[in-house]
């Protein structure tokens, strides 16, 4: 195998200029991925490579949209999605472009914007997180939805504009649907399920916190961080996640964010995961 095919991806086509003989392409080492395109498995198999592996067959200017990209940008995954390798790689193209045909790719419905800011993450093209939060809006339900922003906020900082400029970006009828979701997003919003669990909140009468992981007290020395708060009512939530399964640990902990913010007037509550990521219209027996 020449060294210029080693350590990447490449195409049939390409390899056979180079001298490759279809032999040595069928040979079992190299992993068919998708028509016409070959690369070394001892290079590993994930996300990033499968998506680098997808372009080798996408038009020209093509990038990375879908589950792929979001697992690529390490932000949240939606809930209940499947893992990205289970799933077909989607890419956009811009404007004008054929779209391709090929076996594990799916091109979206939506067009890339041409001034869609781009860059390379695990040497795969993909949209900033601004521009994939709103092409996936389309998609992805609204919780779904405002967690992925509440990530991509959370990644800028607060800084909105960024994403208000990629609402702009998007077709005319799509824009409002993302405008809509990002009045719920929040970026101090930690995780999917404290996103869920603020909407749940919101959805059942209760006004929104006032503050999301703010330290208690609120001058000196910081003792506890709940993740929701209601100031004016003096009352802290916190969401007990996976590292919190061990009942012996999770009861120490419980008794010492309760004793804690009870010294400084706060009152505390706890909710697992599990309990919030159920059915909250299910009866409890």
């Amino acid at each position: 195998m020449p060294a210029q095919l080693q350590n990447r991806p490449f195409t049939v086509a390409e390899a056979r200029e180079l001298g490759v003989t279809r032999k040595r392409l069928r040979s079992s080492d190299l992993r068919a991925p998708f028509f016409g395109v070959r690369v070394s498995r001892a290079l590993g198999w994930n996300p990033a490579m499968r998506a680098r592996c997808a372009l080798l067959v996408a038009p020209a200017g093509s990038v990375v949209v879908g589950d792929d990209a979001v697992d690529l940008h390490r932000l949240p995954v939606p809930f209940g999605a499947r893992a990205p390798m289970d799933s077909d790689v989607v890419v956009a193209v811009l404007p004008g472009i054929q779209p391709p045909r090929a076996k594990g790719l799916v091109v979206s419905p939506q067009r890339l914007h041409p001034n869609t800011p781009l860059r390379a993450v695990g040497g795969v093209r993909v949209p900033c997180v601004e521009d994939l939060w709103a092409i996936r809006c389309a998609e992805l339900d609204d919780e779904s939805g405002i967690a992925l922003g509440d990530g991509v906020l959370r990644r800028l900082q607060g800084d909105r504009a960024p994403v208000v400029a990629a609402v702009g970006r998007l077709p005319v009828e799509l824009r409002a649907r993302a405008s809509r979701i990002l009045r719920f997003v929040r970026y101090e919003v930690c995780s999917p399920v404290e996103t869920r669990l603020r909407l749940l909140l919101i959805k059942a009468g209760v006004p929104e916190p006032s503050h999301f992981a703010a330290p208690i007290p609120r001058e000196g020395r910081a003792e506890v961080w709940p993740d929701l708060q209601w100031e004016s009512l003096r009352v802290a939530v916190e969401v007990d996640g996976p590292h919190h399964s061990q009942d012996a640990q999770r009861d120490r902990d419980v008794r010492v964010r309760d004793r804690v913010t009870r010294r400084h007037g706060w009152t505390s509550v706890v909710v697992t995961t599990r309990e919030v990521m159920s059915d909250p219209g299910r009866r409890r027996p």
